[in-house]
């Protein structure tokens, strides 16, 4: 397992999630990654932001709390929507080991906020952010796939962009 800090390596960014203060990642999905972002054009660059989170750490015991309050929340805001809370808060792996990841987009310098109010902005938001920036969005799928990720099922949690390395 890597242990990497905010900045730069390899040319792949990371910014760990608050609270955070590194990513850990196991190091074939580093590579992957490293292939991932060279097969983007230059003005788009991909920007890790989660990794392994040990469930038994302070900081696994606060994103437990979080989710827990999460889907309270979320159960009430949307209760049209409440059959994705779990896909939205679970853990989805990242209590597990280093191939679950979170990245983010940067286009030309900027990080595209797909998700300005996180999970809880709205579909329509979502769905204007995206096509907003289709294509950028699409070539970073696409490169990830190609590089053995999988995307997650629900659309809001695909746009945190979370995936899982699976090793061919």
């Amino acid at each position: 397992m890597l242990t990497l800090h905010r900045g730069s390596h390899h040319g792949l960014r990371v910014a760990p999630r608050w609270p955070s203060r590194h990513i850990q990642i196991d190091a074939e999905v580093l590579q992957r990654l490293l292939e991932a972002q060279a097969l983007l054009p230059a003005e788009l660059r991909l920007l890790l932001t989660r990794g392994f989170e040990p469930r038994h750490s302070r900081l696994g015991g606060f994103r437990r709390l979080v989710r827990r309050l999460g889907i309270t929340l979320f159960r009430t805001c949307y209760p049209q929507r409440h059959d994705e809370a779990d896909a939205i808060f679970g853990a989805n792996g990242h209590d597990i080991d280093g191939r679950h990841i979170d990245v983010s987009l940067v286009l030309r310098g900027k990080r595209l906020r797909l998700l300005p109010l996180g999970v809880f902005t709205p579909p329509r938001w979502q769905d204007r952010r995206v096509a907003r920036h289709a294509e950028a969005v699409a070539r970073v799928k696409h490169s990830l796939q190609h590089c053995g990720f999988e995307l997650h099922h629900n659309p809001t949690e695909a746009l945190q962009i979370h995936c899982d390395y699976r090793p061919r």
